[in-house]
This record gives structure tokens, sequence and C-alpha cells, in this order.
């Protein structure tokens, strides 16, 4: 399969040595297998790669590996399986855009597998700890530190991008993105964390959630995932602290939230399945 590849240094497409399984280009820039088993891919060696909190990382661990999140992950698997299947295409090229500690990729890696379905799978991230922890956890997939503002692939190289609780930053994920390809968005709906919002912001009221695409894209499916589950006050905490919301609590409100179990926390999400527009 070809590389999709390109040089973060020169632009030039990227091959990969048999034997040592690190990459290369033709102008001689070399960028080595790290020894946890991802590979840097830095323009130079003065670049410094983002740094995540080590209690935020673990709390985050523990709380998606808790299977809080199963039947989310059920949808999102079916959502994949559905665009890949949707096409005549034999083999895939599939990035998780932001893939932090490879938790997602883990997750929906081997249902791909398991329905015969040929994919290469690349998760990017410019967060060195987090890249770190993904190769650690053997996360199914080419992990790749790398600057976010230019991705290193090539332009119209990959099939299927997936979003997973990040937002798409930028042109680069168009870019990237083949003129038939898929993008598989993750985002929180309107009552995501709703009995957390609520002390959170004591006005709270429902509003109908917008939806900012870039003007290149366009929505193809929309599948809502709503569920509720019970969670520990910890659990509350962490959940807060990955939101968009958590920098507007203050300490008071924090401790209230870590000493105060939930018994039906509301989860509740858009899986987005977007295309390019039509020219």
């Amino acid at each position: 399969m070809t590389l999709p590849l390109l040089c973060p240094v020169c632009a030039t497409p990227i091959k990969q040595h048999q034997a040592s399984l690190g990459f290369y280009c033709d102008n001689k820039h070399h960028f080595d297998k790290h020894a946890q088993g991802y590979w840097p891919l830095l323009s130079n060696s003065k670049t410094k790669p983002q740094v995540l909190s080590r209690q935020q990382m673990r709390a985050r661990h523990f709380l998606l590996e808790s299977g809080l999140f199963a039947p989310l992950i059920n949808q999102l698997g079916a959502s994949l399986l559905s665009v890949l299947h949707s096409t005549e295409r034999h083999t895939f090229e599939h990035l998780d855009y932001q893939c932090a500690d490879g938790y997602y990729l883990r997750q929906l890696v081997p249902a791909v597998s398991e329905a015969g379905i040929v994919c290469e799978h690349w998760g990017i991230t410019d967060a060195e700890n987090a890249i770190f922890a993904a190769a650690k956890a053997q996360t199914p997939a080419k992990l790749i530190l790398a600057a976010m503002k230019k991705l290193p692939f090539a332009s119209q190289s990959i099939d299927l991008i997936t979003v997973l609780d990040s937002p798409i930053k930028g042109k680069e994920c168009i870019r990237v993105l083949k003129d038939d390809g898929r993008i598989v968005l993750l985002q929180p709906s309107v009552r995501h964390l709703w009995q957390i919002k609520q002390q959170v912001y004591p006005d709270l009221i429902e509003k109908p959630l917008q939806l900012n695409l870039p003007n290149e894209l366009e929505v193809e499916s929309l599948q809502q995932v709503s569920f509720t589950q019970p969670v520990t006050g910890e659990q509350a905490f962490t959940l807060l602290d990955m939101s968009v919301f958590g920098w507007r609590a203050n300490d008071e409100l924090i401790h209230q939230i870590k000493s105060t179990a939930i018994s039906s926390l509301e989860f509740d999400w858009q899986v987005i399945v977007l295309k390019k527009r039509q020219q």
C-alpha cells in the first residue's frame, strides 16, 4: 500500500525502511520509529510537542475504560462500518484526528477488522505524552506525533477521518480528505452532561444546537446518541474537566461536584457524517 505521508520538512512523499520501519524521503530526511512505537514527524528538532496534564490524562483514561461510553462506541462503530461499506473501494486509509491516548482507535479498529475491511489506520496528535500513552496501550494504528497546523499527509490521500471529541480546526482535514471521502464527527448535543451543566450555569435553558461547519463540508447523515448513566463524584468531575465549560467552575463548585454522585446523568451526542460539498 502506498504511504499517504509527506515529509514535514520538504513536503515530498515519504517511504519506509523495511528493516528499521523508519520513514524517509528522497531528500534524505529521516524519521526513526520511537522506541515506544510511534513516529515523530516534526519539521525540526526545535519543534516542541504539546504536553497534556498527567493528572487529566490518567483521569480521562480510567473514565473511558470504565465502559461508561459503551452505547456511544456501538453507534460510532456502526457509523464507521456504514461509511466503509458504502463505497466499492477495497482498501482504505483512515485518520483519527487528535487521537489523544488512542482510546477510540482501540475500541473501533477491531470492529472494522472483524468486518473483513482492509484499512490502514493512522492516529495523529501534537501531544507527546498522549501519543506515548497510545503506543504503550498497543493502539492498533500507525501513531504519528506531528504539528496539527500542517498535517504530514498528501492532499486527497485519506478515505475516512474521525474527529472525536475535538473540533475541526482549519482546512487541513478537508485538504487531506479524498473528494469522495467522509468525515465522522462526534460532538456533544444539547443535553450532554445536563445535570453537571445545571450546577455550572444556574440559569441554564435548553437552546437549539448550532452546527458550525466549514463551507466546504455538508452533512450526509446525523445520528443522535442519548442515554443516562450513574456516575460517581470523581467521574462527574473528570467529565467536567474534559468539557468545554469546565473552566467556569470555581473551587467550591468543583468540591461539590467531586463529593456528590449523580444517579442518572444524561449523555447526549451527535454522530455526524460529513462529505465535501459539490462545486
